[in-house]
């Protein structure tokens, strides 16, 4: 049977990309947070928790809309 929509398949779409570069900042800045409280920078590990904080909340929103027609 014969599909009814005719869009392209996407390799790779760019809501995608996003979401992996959300997932790797933040798991980034947990182990930059963990190393730096266990080498006793206290100081830069909050910051680094907030600045991983940020970017991971400033990347997690994604809206995908499908219209038909």
């Amino acid at each position: 049977m014969t599909h009814i929509d005719r869009t392209a398949p996407a390799r790779f779409k760019g809501s995608g990309l996003i979401a992996w570069m959300t997932v790797t900042t933040g798991l980034a800045a947990v182990f930059a947070v963990v190393g730096l409280g266990l080498a006793g920078h206290a100081e830069a590990a909050t910051a680094a928790g907030v600045i991983g904080g940020a970017a991971f909340a400033a990347g997690g929103i994604s809206v995908t809309v499908n219209i038909r027609r």
